[in-house]
């Protein structure tokens, strides 16, 4: 079982690699929090990423429940 828990963490964390390195940058870098960003993100201006980010979320989320079950087990 705990073979199984570990090779099931390992395929998440790869996965989860990959879609937070694929994801767009969404900062504008120094500038970032000068002007119009600054006001966006004080007054509540939200983009919720799309699909991608939610994907994300839930192989976090999975990540988090197999390494949870995995220090259960072992």
């Amino acid at each position: 079982m705990a073979t199984f828990l570990t090779v099931i963490l390992f395929i998440l964390a790869i996965s989860l690699i990959v879609l937070v390195i694929i994801q767009p940058d969404r900062s504008k870098g120094m500038s970032g929090g000068i002007g119009t960003g600054a006001t966006n993100s004080i007054f509540g201006v939200h983009d919720d990423g799309g699909p991608l980010a939610k994907a994300t979320e839930f192989v976090a989320a999975g990540f988090l429940i197999v390494a949870l079950l995995l220090y259960l087990v072992s």
